[in-house]
């Protein structure tokens, strides 16, 4: 029988791995084979030796916890649902996708036992953060591009195939700006990963860490165009005013200020002077994109005709779901939309119609459940630690809400399981406080 310590020591290197490469993503790979494929294919041969080790002994303490069971409950359906999907094939693809996420959040709140664990995958993660933000500031102005990227001219290399995402959903589709990616291939990923990162900047106490963070990340979504991120940005600001730092008479400012001065400047739109009247009429073109009244590469309508397909194909299964990858295989079937489109494009409605009204419901209940608990955990705590953790989780956890409809399906987007380990991590340890 194997020496526990070195099975402890051995899971826990493991963890650290899976969680790093997690991250990373598509940035390290070839095809669709990642770095954390591999990290998990030699952790999994390990487990196995190490479960033969122990006579076939399994410990199920982890998947029992608080917050997790929900979990294992969400991916049993989705195996479940095998028995109706519409293609086994598109089926076993999404299980593999959940039970990759699963494994990340498993990975965190098993490593993060302590609090002095827990402050060194946050320091792991930092690292890793403030590389996506130089790498995408560089993108920003022309000055490097990731060769794993949706815009690389060699992307090729690496078995991808380059698609000019921007074409879609980008207020620069008439320019020749290619907006950034960093580690995610994705434009839209990209913004999401940084709106979800933003408030652990805007909690810091540091205040040089809060105004370069703001202000790096703030370029970097305002230069991926992403509607729904620019409003998540708006959620975190005035939560944070209003529910973490109670500032609402400053909030009350902030916004009369913007709206004064937006609304001045919109009113300069016939100004005889050349920059202002340009300067005038952009504000004018991102207030009516924003509002969807500019509808840059039918983004809009698309992604309405996704959805109007996917809940009429659901409207059919008396609220069971179509099952494990069912909407893909239903648009298959109806016929990409925009001619390449089949992803729903919206998450929560993915999770409608393809786990039904009970993974609907679980789902809304779980993330409410996570986003109350944190914030109740930043105004009790006493740990320094837990409350800037818990500070900031609850903005992430809050603005992913509407930031998730920006990208084709986060069922594979990592920094989402990480996210979500993190906050059960921070809410177990503060329980066990």
């Amino acid at each position: 029988m194997l020496n526990n310590n070195f099975i402890r020591i051995k899971h826990n290197t493991f963890a650290y791995l899976l969680i790093a490469s997690a991250y990373i993503g598509v940035a390290i790979s070839y095809s669709n084979f990642y770095l954390f494929h591999m990290t998990l294919l030699i952790f999994s041969v390990f487990s196995v030796y190490v479960f033969k080790e122990n006579n076939f002994r399994l410990n199920i303490a982890i998947i029992s916890k608080k917050h997790v069971v929900t979990l294992m409950i969400f991916f049993a359906w989705y195996i479940l649902s095998l028995l109706w999907s519409p293609s086994i094939v598109h089926g076993l693809k999404y299980i593999f996708y959940i039970f990759c996420g699963l494994t990340v959040i498993l990975s965190f709140v098993h490593y993060s036992s302590n609090i002095a664990k827990l402050n060194k995958i946050f320091s792991l993660l930092t690292v890793l953060v403030l590389i996506d933000i130089c790498i995408s500031m560089l993108e920003s102005f022309g000055m490097f591009r990731m060769p794993i990227s949706s815009h690389s001219a060699i992307s090729h290399l690496f078995g991808k195939d380059p698609v000019n995402f921007s074409k879609f959903d980008n207020i620069y589709f008439y320019s020749n700006f290619r907006p950034p990616t960093g580690l995610h291939w994705n434009t839209n990923d990209l913004a999401i990963c940084m709106a979800i990162s933003f408030p652990f900047f805007l909690c810091h106490k540091k205040t040089t860490v809060k105004i370069l963070g703001i202000f790096f990340i703030s370029i970097i979504i305002a230069m991926s165009a992403s509607r729904a991120v620019f409003l998540a940005i708006i959620l975190i600001y005035t939560m944070y005013l209003f529910l973490i730092k109670k500032k609402i008479g400053t909030l009350l400012i902030i916004w009369l200020t913007s709206f004064s001065i937006f609304w001045g400047i919109s009113q300069l739109g016939e100004s005889n002077n050349p920059r202002i009247n340009e300067l005038a009429n952009s504000i004018e073109a991102l207030k009516l994109y924003l509002s969807g009244d500019v509808d840059i590469g039918g983004s809009i309508e698309w992604r309405r005709e996704l959805i109007k397909n996917g809940l009429e194909a659901f409207t059919k299964t008396y609220g069971i779901g179509l099952g494990a990858g069912g909407s893909t295989v239903n648009q298959e079937l109806i016929g990409p939309v925009a001619g390449r489109f089949t992803s729903m494009h919206n998450f929560w409605i993915e999770l409608l119609v393809e786990g039904g009204i009970f993974i609907a419901l679980i789902i809304t209940f779980w993330m409410i459940g996570l986003i109350y608990k944190l914030f109740l955990i930043s105004k009790t705590t006493a740990n320094k630690h837990i409350k800037y953790y818990s500070q900031s989780l609850f903005l992430s956890l809050s603005a992913f809400v509407p930031a998730a409809i920006a990208a084709s399906s986060t069922i594979y987007f990592f920094p989402m399981w990480i996210m979500f380990g993190f906050a059960i991590s921070v809410i177990l340890l503060s329980n066990s406080k």
